[in-house]
């Protein structure tokens, strides 16, 4: 079983990141879904850190999305900016399904989401900085052979 943290959208706030942080080292994964990517630099994460670049990511190398498979599940990895995901998510999940992946990892929103397009699931943390309808987020990802669990933390 892997543990995964689910980030996006921090755009530098140390202190709620600081808070999640604790989680880093339980965890196999931490996934930053871009816009404040560079925020995980002290904590030296090395393998651990799966990032893609945001639309805020000026300077960083990340590429702006990724596919990974984690134990039997291939997921498809994007800021999601590029799909015009704050109006619809159609985009985004079809652009999973064209790559076969049963989760999509999205952010630029602001907004945490569990929701479905076809058979993917379609995951957004929210944000740590500026969430839309809700409290600061992130999401905690349980993978287990070909199955997964993805779960919206709100931080109080």
């Amino acid at each position: 079983m892997k543990k995964i943290i689910v980030l996006s959208d921090t755009h530098g706030n140390s202190g709620t990141l600081k808070q999640v942080s604790a989680l880093f080292d339980e965890c196999d994964h931490v996934i930053h879904l871009g816009d404040g990517v560079a925020d995980l630099s002290p904590y030296k994460l090395g393998d651990k850190l799966i990032a893609v670049k945001g639309n805020c990511d000026f300077l960083s190398s990340f590429p702006p999305q990724t596919i990974v498979e984690i134990e039997n599940v291939k997921i498809f990895i994007t800021h999601g900016h590029q799909y015009n995901v704050k109006k619809t998510l159609i985009n985004v999940g079809f652009e999973g399904l064209s790559f076969d992946c049963n989760l999509v990892l999205y952010g630029h929103t602001h907004n945490a989401d569990i929701s479905s397009f076809e058979n993917v699931t379609l995951f957004n943390p929210g944000s740590l900085k500026n969430p839309v309808k809700s409290l600061p987020s992130y999401g905690y990802l349980l993978i287990s052979g070909n199955k997964f669990f993805p779960k919206i933390v709100e931080i109080t």
